[in-house]
């Protein structure tokens, strides 16, 4: 086999990597909004802003494998493109008078993070990271097999 034939040949497993490595990517976002759920103030005198992510194809330029042409985009994966704060969703205000942050009225103006979204967000999280996981090991299956078909 050529060595320009077996450059891609272990290209799933980058993907599926890059796969692996977005979403502990994204974990550790939803792990930071959990662990700041509760701060009604921060730095900038506003409650914590629930943080989320966006994930776009990472595409890389490769040559046309025939070497004759142009170079084309080749899949990669995916990685995280951006980190943003969410502001559609509303502070949740809370009654509780004694809170040093409390307004004249009583109320509270807490975080805009839901706990149950974030563990419905850390369940696919932890699901995506499985199929990545399960698609490398079946891939590293077939690459097993066709060296194997190989040798005979």
């Amino acid at each position: 086999m050529e060595v320009g034939r077996m450059q891609g040949m272990f290209q799933g497993l980058d993907i599926a990597a890059s796969g692996m490595t977005a979403e502990m990517q994204r974990a550790e976002i939803v792990a930071s909004n959990i662990s700041n759920m509760n701060v009604t103030r921060g730095p900038d005198g506003e409650p914590y802003l629930r943080k989320a992510v966006t994930f776009e194809e990472a595409l890389t330029q490769a040559a046309d494998p025939g070497g004759v042409g142009s170079a084309e985009e080749r899949a990669q994966g995916v990685r995280i493109s951006r980190v943003y704060e969410d502001h559609t969703t509303p502070f949740v205000p809370r009654y509780d008078p004694g809170h040093p942050h409390a307004d004249k009225d009583g109320f509270v103006l807490t975080s805009n993070v839901d706990l149950f979204r974030e563990m419905v967000d850390m369940m696919s999280i932890e699901r995506s990271y499985q199929a990545n996981l399960t698609s490398m090991r079946s891939y590293r299956q077939m690459l097993k097999s066709t060296l194997d078909n190989m040798r005979t």
